[in-house]
């Protein structure tokens, strides 16, 4: 599209315009406090907006502002409804919503944090302008399941203004599932959680632990074969660091199962406070959930630390429980045993523990798709999932490459 081919108001009108929100401007002396002088003077500036907007695209005259006519369209935008000519170029849009794309993107952002009808009340507070949830229903919907093939894609690299000036070293994997409620009852929603270690920022709070800048989520509400699908290109990418990629998870076997599949020469780690979970059922039983048992537990945990694992065995055969516990704990170490070498992995600087994805649960998932009385349809699930990892993973521009195609415009 040819930009400047679009009309453009002259020099004279805009002043114009501007003169007659002057006596508006001037009336403001009258309100009481400055929140609702404030609150006033917004509705002027939107209102000049609105107007300078509308004049700015087309020459469309003042009584066919008033009553719509068949050679113009409405066009709700950040400043309000407009008029905009059939025969100017932003007068369509190819996704049919009679809501421009800046406004758009807005309200699917909402959409995909908020649920519906909250996301509309945000638009109406924050932007002054009236929106029901059904249109914010609509929006999102349609470009959640519009991304869906575009998350499958790898990203192209990074322009080398915004490369990162220190090459990763480790990238971590952390893979988890949890239940999600649907029309057809509970479901295992699958997360992942890629992100290298060059992300890794210390708190500058002591004993705050620190956060994660950069992530790539991957989130599948279906069975393992189709998550897979989706992790293992992304885990491909990086297979030539071989032990520098670092798998984090607790005990499911699919998840060692993907990852020895997906990248064989990868260091695959057991969640240290998941196993530390398992040891403590054995500590419980056998001194209650006093300081007997607390100490214990602390023994078991610097043993772990130490990789000295026959002990911690030894210590759990030699406790007063059921043999049923016992045999339980002791063959969930055995199982693992090749993923609990934590004195090594330290030496390495590696993470120990799962945190990375517990946390990405409540981010990706809960926040948006577990609150009180939610349920799902499973497409409805995954659509939204698809805008969530899309927004978490800095992905949010494919979104807007849908709501507003530019190149493909350009082109034509």
């Amino acid at each position: 599209m040819d930009t400047q081919a679009l009309p453009t108001m002259s020099k004279e009108e805009y002043p114009a315009l501007a003169e007659q929100k002057y006596n508006d401007l001037q009336g403001l002396k009258k309100e009481p406090t400055f929140y609702d002088y404030e609150k006033s003077f917004e509705q002027i500036w939107l209102d000049l907006g609105r107007q300078v907007l509308e004049k700015n695209l087309n020459d469309v005259p003042e009584d066919r502002r008033k009553n719509r006519i068949a050679d113009a369209k409405s066009m709700t935008t950040r400043f309000g409804k407009i008029e905009i000519a059939n025969s100017e170029p932003f007068s369509h849009h190819p996704n049919g919503f009679g809501i421009s794309p800046f406004l758009q993107e807005k309200l699917v952002f909402w959409g995909h944090s908020e649920v519906y009808k909250e996301a509309a009340e945000l638009a109406h507070s924050l932007l002054c302008i009236p929106v029901c949830s059904s249109q914010v229903y609509r929006l999102t919907n349609h470009y959640r399941a519009a991304i869906e093939p575009d998350l499958a894609q790898i990203p192209a690299p990074a322009e080398p203004e915004s490369a990162p000036t220190v090459v990763p070293t480790v990238v971590y994997v952390e893979i988890d599932g949890a239940n999600l409620l649907t029309d057809e009852g509970y479901k295992d929603t699958k997360l992942a959680r890629i992100f290298p270690d060059t992300a890794l920022q210390a708190s500058v709070v002591e004993d705050r632990g620190g956060r994660i800048t950069e992530s790539e989520f991957i989130a599948h509400l279906g069975n393992v074969t189709e998550f897979s699908a989706k992790v293992m290109p992304v885990v491909d990418r990086y297979n030539t660091l071989e032990e520098n990629v670092v798998g984090i998870s607790d005990g499911a076997i699919w998840i060692r199962h993907l990852m020895e599949k997906a990248c064989p020469k990868a260091t695959l780690i057991l969640d240290l406070y998941h196993c530390l979970g398992h040891v403590s059922e054995a500590g419980v039983a056998a001194f209650g959930s006093g300081k007997r048992a607390i100490d214990w537990l602390n023994t078991q945990r610097n043993l772990l630390l130490e990789s000295f694992l026959n002990s911690i065995s030894a210590n759990i055969k030699g406790l007063p429980i059921a043999g049923s516990l016992r045999d339980s704990v002791c063959s969930y170490l055995k199982s693992n045993r090749d993923r609990m070498d934590y004195r090594c992995y330290r030496e390495r600087g590696l993470l120990i523990g799962s945190g990375a994805i517990e946390s990405a649960h409540r981010t990706v998932m809960q926040r948006r798709l577990k609150r009180s009385g939610q349920r799902w349809s499973i497409r409805g699930a995954q659509r939204v999932l698809n805008l969530r990892v899309c927004s978490m993973s800095g992905r949010w521009r494919l979104v807007g490459e849908h709501i507003e195609p530019i190149k493909s415009t350009m082109d034509t």
